[in-house]
């Protein structure tokens, strides 16, 4: 990359300047006697990524014993050699996915991504009818504005499929229209991918056919002048969708994909088949700017730069070796046996400051510097034109921009520090733009350095993003640069990313002892959040090293990570412990429902019982969730008082007799067990009961799971006297006890015949006072009446002021003799009967 100039490489073509930068001398052994430039594919992914190459069989004059593929970096180095496991494999193409992960396409249609060790990442296999016909060729290219990959095939029928999201689920190749009387392979084809579907391009017997799966149309160039014969080559450019077409006859057109817009067309006087077609940069005619095609033709070692303009120019160079092109954002790389070369349009930025008599502001502080560092008076002169015209903001702005596009360190260099220059005489500056740029280039410049071989442009850099190329150095292993990187770029989550790459690589091909891996890379990280260690453990379990697994796991701070992966590894017995230590709940409930599951019965309440607090939870969420299987927990831990009591929770809300006793049968099964005499005594009169109201449920169909004293209250109720003297006799209930019910019952269903019958019967255990209350309760004052003389003095006074009566219990308080009981009268009608009052006052006196 060595120039005496800034402009020593520029090229002017249709008023555009094009320059070819030279990025490195390759590696003298980046190809051998197996892998000759003009047998092989190769393919370079963008933004200056990893180049593979591997033999193309169709080519080879002899058979080939090993099937390889290997990957350089830009500059040749050679970073992997990978061995291909099928030895009748035939790779038809080969690329790059999105993501940087090496893709194959063999001629079984058999679509392949590597990582660059090697390993299978996934595989596509295609169906039977592809299989068998064969596939002749096959186009890999960007979808969904470069965020996906597609894959496009045309099979040995000459019919073309297609593919537009290799890493979607299930991904399988779609037919697409047939060609009309296509029985030999196309001429050429390209793929147009759109957002939502893909086209394909075919020349056909001079014929132009856009194809979808569901129609096949013809298309025709439009206002062509020199295009003649039959499309021998095309050339998409995947971000705007134009496209550049190369003649039999040797004529080159340039325009929209669906051949409406025409931006270009040139006779290159070469009617030779090219070997490549390339875009230059991209074309925008709204904003114009301006792109060009690259041609090559590989017999006579040249290529033909051709800029897209109304009348367009070209430019011949050659070469004396085998060249391929690759198309990037800006420009175009030219990989030889010995060179590379990044062909480009000139940046603005550039043009602006270093082109012959440019007045621009930043052109002006350039030359001011230079004339400063000159010790010359013109730099007042330069200066001042600019602090004349208020511009120096936007001069100092150019000389950033144009020392990111320069392609030299010395150039660099020289903008900043005229950029530099130019702050010193703003008032108001924000050094970020400027301050960023430096940086920007600092990383630049180092990822170009040869033993890293990464060589981005400005532009290039931006399409990637710094994020993009860190990702990039982890997969080429180039930790010890990435890891800078990111510190001083400041990219959040940088460092975890690639420690946690380099942990994972670590643990992937390091042959030192479990110990020593785990020691290294504790040493090496910490034991904070640095990286997920069970992400690390994982990649650990994936290669057989469970051992170490579990050593890197004890690391991992987060629990909601570390338990999931002692579950994948099947040590539930630490994750269970490790649940329990951090009193996560959710946690201990997912150990605990996975044990479940997978230990037998046995093996789950052994554990169980080493673990109380699970065991405690075990519980909690089986009486919540499911009772029977709370009670074979409670019975295989021997807590047979806990399973009974769960079960007499149990019994009242079950009304069919059978299941009634069945569950009763059950609760005292298990209070013998626990040797609770005075519950297992009290269950089995609850079981007699149970038998007895299901022998009544006939006569009473409510009757069924009803305590003894409602029994017997529904008995009375319902006039079934007899059965309830049964029942009373059968559980003993005593005369208080039944006379209580029997005169609530009574009264309570306005029985008054029977009531008074009952009080008669015998004298009362209880007295009369229950009967007068229940009479006044479910107001019948007649029906009181009739036992109020058969209660006591004060008993009659307060019943008589129920029954609002208080002249005849203020006459029993005076025959009582009482003065409390007067003072309660008194109370009791406070202010509403003053004749009352004046005579209770008189009884009071008379007995005071």
């Amino acid at each position: 990359m060595e120039a005496e100039g800034p402009r020593d490489n520029w090229e002017l073509i249709n008023d555009v300047f094009f320059e070819k930068i030279k990025v490195y001398d390759m590696e003298l052994e980046w190809v051998n006697k197996d892998l000759n430039m003009s047998n092989v594919l190769i393919s370079m992914a963008p933004n200056g990524g990893m180049i593979a190459v591997t033999l193309d069989v169709k080519r080879m004059s002899r058979a080939v014993n090993r099937h390889f593929v290997k990957i350089y970096n830009a500059a040749g180095v050679l970073i992997s050699d990978i061995s291909l496991k099928y030895e009748k494999l035939v790779i038809v193409a080969l690329g790059w996915t999105v993501e940087e992960e090496l893709i194959l396409i063999t001629d079984i249609g058999s679509v392949y991504t590597y990582d660059i060790d090697g390993t299978v990442l996934s595989h596509i296999s295609a169906r039977g009818t592809i299989q068998d016909m064969k596939v002749i060729d096959a186009k890999i290219f960007p979808t969904c504005n470069g965020t996906r990959t597609g894959v496009a095939i045309q099979s040995g029928g000459f019919r073309f499929h297609a593919m537009s999201d290799i890493s979607q689920e299930n991904a399988a190749f779609r037919d697409m229209a047939l060609v009309p009387l296509m029985d030999h392979p196309p001429s050429s084809w390209a793929v147009l991918p759109h957002e939502r579907s893909v086209e394909i391009m075919v020349s056909v017997n001079s014929r132009l056919y856009i194809v979808d799966p569901a129609d096949c149309s013809e298309l025709f160039p439009r206002r062509t002048n020199l295009l003649q014969g039959s499309i021998i080559e095309m050339a998409v450019c995947y971000k705007t969708l134009d496209i550049a077409l190369f003649a039999a006859n040797g004529a080159l057109w340039v325009g929209s994909s669906d051949l409406q817009n025409i931006y270009t067309e040139v006779d290159t006087e070469m009617p030779n088949r090219p070997s490549q077609l390339a875009w230059c940069g991209m074309f925008d005619c709204m904003k114009s700017t301006s792109a060009a095609i690259v041609v090559s033709w590989e017999a006579s070692g040249l290529y033909k730069i051709i800029g897209i303009a109304s009348e367009a120019e070209c430019s011949e160079q050659f070469l004396d070796t085998p060249m391929f092109l690759f198309s990037e954002v800006d420009g175009v790389r030219v990989i030889g046996l010995n060179t590379h070369e990044l062909i480009r349009r000139v940046p603005e930025a550039l043009v602006n400051v270093f082109k012959v008599g440019s007045n621009q502001p930043g052109a002006l502080l350039y030359d001011a510097q230079c004339e400063y560092d000159a010790k010359s008076h013109k730099a007042t002169d330069y200066m001042q034109l600019i602090i004349d015209k208020n511009l120096m903001d936007v001069a100092v702005d150019q000389c950033v921009m144009a020392a990111g596009c320069a392609p030299l360190v010395p150039l660099q260099k020289s903008l900043l520090s005229a950029a530099s220059y130019g702050k010193c005489f703003l008032e108001q500056d924000n050094p970020e733009n400027f301050v960023e740029m430096c940086k920007t280039l600092r990383v630049i410049n180092e990822a170009a350095k040869f033993r890293f071989g990464i060589a981005l442009t400005y532009q290039q850099l931006y399409n990637l993003t710094v994020v993009g190329l860190v990702k990039r150095l982890v997969r080429m292993r180039l930790y010890y640069l990435a890891l800078p990187i990111v510190d001083y770029m400041n990219i959040p989550g940088g460092q975890k990313l690639v420690l946690s790459h380099w942990a994972m690589d670590k643990v992937k091909r390091s042959t030192e002892s479990d110990h020593e891996i785990a020691n290294a890379i504790i040493d090496k990280v910490g034991t904070g959040e640095a990286i997920s260690y069970a992400d690390v453990a994982k990649e650990a379990t994936k290669h057989g090293k469970t051992d170490l697994a579990i050593k890197l796991l004890d690391y991992e701070t987060r629990s909601a990570e570390q338990i999931p992966a002692l579950m994948r590894m099947q040590k539930l017995d630490i994750a269970l412990a490790k649940a329990i230590d951090y009193g996560d709940m959710d946690l201990l409930h997912t150990v605990l429902v996975t044990m479940e599951t997978k230990l037998t019965s046995r093996e789950f309440t052994n554990t169980l019982k080493d673990h109380p607090m699970a065991a405690a939870w075990y519980a909690k969420w089986c009486s919540l969730t499911d009772h029977e299987k709370l009670v074979d927990h409670y019975d295989t831990q021997d807590r047979f008082y806990d399973s009974a009591l769960l079960s007499v929770q149990q019994v009242d809300g079950v009304v069919a007799p059978e299941a009634r006793l069945r569950l009763l049968d059950e609760i005292q099964r298990h209070f013998a067990k626990a040797m609770a005499g005075v519950e297992v005594k009290l269950t089995k009169e609850e079981i007699d009961l149970a038998k007895r109201q299901s022998a009544l449920k006939s006569k009473v169909n409510d009757i069924v799971g009803l305590p003894l004293n409602e029994t017997l209250d529904l008995l009375i109720q319902r006039s079934l006297f007899g059965e309830a003297d049964s029942l009373r006799k059968e559980f003993k209930i005593s005369d208080k006890k039944y006379w209580w019910l029997k005169v609530q019952a009574l009264a309570a269903t306005r029985n008054w015949p029977e009531l008074e019958k009952f009080a008669r019967s015998k004298k009362s255990p209880i007295g009369y006072g229950p009967f007068v209350e229940e009479c006044i309760r479910n107001r019948n004052k007649a029906e009181a009446m009739k036992y109020i003389e058969r209660v006591s003095k004060e008993q009659q006074v307060q019943f008589y002021i129920e029954l609002e009566m208080p002249e005849k219990a203020a006459d029993i308080a005076n025959l009582a003799k009482s003065v409390d009981l007067l003072m309660s009268v008194k109370n009791a009608i406070g202010n509403n009967n003053k004749v009352l009052t004046e005579k209770i006052n008189s009884f009071i006196t008379i007995l005071s």
